[in-house]
């Protein structure tokens, strides 16, 4: 008899073996039928707008509108994909968009008005709101007794969005209409009115549902699996068209969820992405720089050594020093040799003092390494036993010397490991340029923020990511300027920090890319946003 692993939600999924820190291997190959369509995990995950990701819903639009409506079951989730389409966004009645009367509706801040009682049945499901085709066909069918054949025609011509098919098929619409006697003459051209408008925007009700299912799948699988659906996910962002931000948002998201994401580590020999206890490694060619034919050429280079067990030097003589310059700069400065307990800088300095030495010089100290020896060492013993010209032998003394007085710091500066990391993997994992400054004041990171239940006097610290200036419509200051911006900190992205007219004009001179700044304020009435009352840059 099978056991099986039960989640908070209640799904459940057969266990295949159990590994030796008790976590147990999960097999999860589930059919649609076998699918729980109502499982609150994934629900709440949709509704908190954590779908980075997820089929249909993965972007920016798509998490801010998840979140908004916070759909509950496929049917909401087909409509949520549907008003995302530009056409629902930019139609607009009374004042607001048709994307928003559905949102305010499902969540009772606006009634429902169904026009006339015989479309109440065909619109129920989408709160009185003409979201799909299907919608429109129905109402034909109803309204002026339309057959299937006719109602297709309307919905070719909506699907076209010609207005000259439209106009013969309203023609038939409003001779039907009078002969069912259901709704006047006045009622059947505003109802087709509404048709007609809806061609804009409406959406195949069969495509949405399929899309909304794939959507659900995927969510349930991240909701449930997130260590192998980011690792899995993080696999495909090189085919994104900014694979690099493509990464950072992925490996944002995953740090939110508390999943260790790791710098590459040269041992474990990974192309791309992999997910090794518990945690989420880099591979090498996700460092930029490193390609798939140096990476086939590490893979030959190791194949009869034990690279678990292999100094420094020996590193750097049977591996670096055999690929090209680029690529081997670009694994030092990405943190794929960190395991030596080394310096970064440093090592980017003894690879290039090597660079230095001649291929017979190279092969030479090869065979003279000494592996606990320090380079210091080994070049000292290179000098005495080797076979070096005199000439070389200035060079190599000059070498020697080098190491003794390098000509620039040896330590690791924040500042360039943040740069390196985020310039070769898209995103800074080790550390952040706000670790150079004093934010202990801060009460706050990016991610507390989000499931704070404090609602004043917030101090948070961040780096500016993304600005966006608008012109205000409405409110106490119409036609000034505001400012939505987004901040980053090493916990995750927080992308609504709002600038009202006045704190903009007092601050604008603090708001442009990569500047780290502390703000103060207060959340917004969406709980999602910081409304900033002042800000200012801390000390370093």
């Amino acid at each position: 008899m099978s056991e099986y692993y039960t989640f908070d939600c209640g799904c459940k999924f057969p266990i295949i073996n159990k590994e030796q820190n008790s976590f147990p291997s999960i097999l999860f190959n589930p059919t649609v039928d076998e699918i729980n369509f109502e499982c609150k995990r994934t629900w709440d995950m949709v509704g908190d707008g954590n779908t980075k990701g997820c089929f249909q819903l993965e972007s920016r639009l798509g998490q801010m509108m998840a979140k908004k409506l916070k759909p509950e079951n496929i049917e909401q989730l087909s409509a949520l994909i549907s008003i995302m389409r530009p056409g629902s966004l930019e139609a607009f009645r009374d004042g607001k968009s048709v994307s928003n009367h559905y949102i305010d509706k499902k969540n009772k801040q606006e009634g429902i008005d169904y026009f006339h009682p015989c479309l109440e049945t065909i619109l129920k499901s989408t709160y009185g709101e003409m979201i799909y085709q299907e919608q429109a066909m129905d109402i034909t069918k109803v309204v002026a007794g339309f057959n299937l054949q006719e109602a297709d025609m309307l919905r070719k011509a909506i699907g076209k969005k010609k207005p000259e098919e439209m106009a013969k098929v309203k023609q038939k619409f409003l001779e039907g209409a009078k002969k069912q006697k259901i709704v006047n003459e006045e009622q059947a051209e505003e109802i087709f009115g509404w048709i007609e408008k809806s061609q804009r925007y409406s959406f195949n009700k069969s495509h949405a549902v399929s899309y909304a299912i794939n959507a659900f799948l995927s969510a349930y699988s991240k909701a449930h699996f997130p260590k192998i659906f980011f690792a899995s996910y993080l696999r495909f962002a090189k085919d994104k068209i900014d694979p690099q931000q493509e990464i950072k948002e992925l490996v944002r998201n995953a740090i939110e969820m508390d999943i260790d994401v790791c710098i590459p580590d040269f041992r474990n020999l990974n192309e791309l992405f992999i997910l090794k206890n518990k945690k989420i490694y880099f591979g090498l060619t996700d460092i930029k720089g490193v390609g798939g034919s140096v990476f086939n050429k590490i893979t030959q280079l190791s194949e009869n050594l034990d690279i678990n067990n292999l100094s420094w030097l020996e590193m750097l003589t049977k591996i670096l020093l055999n690929i090209t310059s680029t690529a081997s700069k670009a694994l030092i400065s990405a943190g794929a040799f960190d395991y030596f307990k080394k310096n970064r800088t440093e090592m980017l300095f003894e690879y290039e003092l090597l660079c230095n030495l001649t291929q017979k010089e190279l092969e030479q100290f090869c065979n003279l390494l000494v592996a606990k020896d320090s380079l210091k060492i080994n070049l000292l013993r290179l000098l005495e036993l080797g076979k070096v010209t005199k000439k070389r032998k200035d060079v190599l003394n000059n070498l020697i010397n080098l190491i003794d007085n390098p000509p620039y710091s040896l330590i690791d500066k924040i500042e360039w490991l943040s740069d390196s990391e985020n310039s070769l993997l898209g995103v800074s994992l080790t550390c952040s340029k706000l670790d150079t400054y004093d934010i202990e004041m801060t009460n706050h990171n990016c991610k507390t923020f989000k499931t704070s239940y404090q609602k004043d006097n917030i101090i948070i610290a961040g780096q500016i990511s993304n600005i966006n200036f608008v012109t205000t419509k409405k409110g106490k200051n119409p036609g000034q300027e505001m400012a939505f911006i987004s901040i980053e900190d090493q916990t995750g992205l927080l992308d609504s920090v709002v600038f009202f007219p006045e704190q903009l004009s007092k601050y604008r001179n603090y708001l442009y890319n990569d500047n780290i700044l502390i703000f103060v304020g207060s959340k917004s009435k969406s709980k999602d946003g910081l409304i900033v009352d002042k800000c200012f840059v801390p000390s370093s």
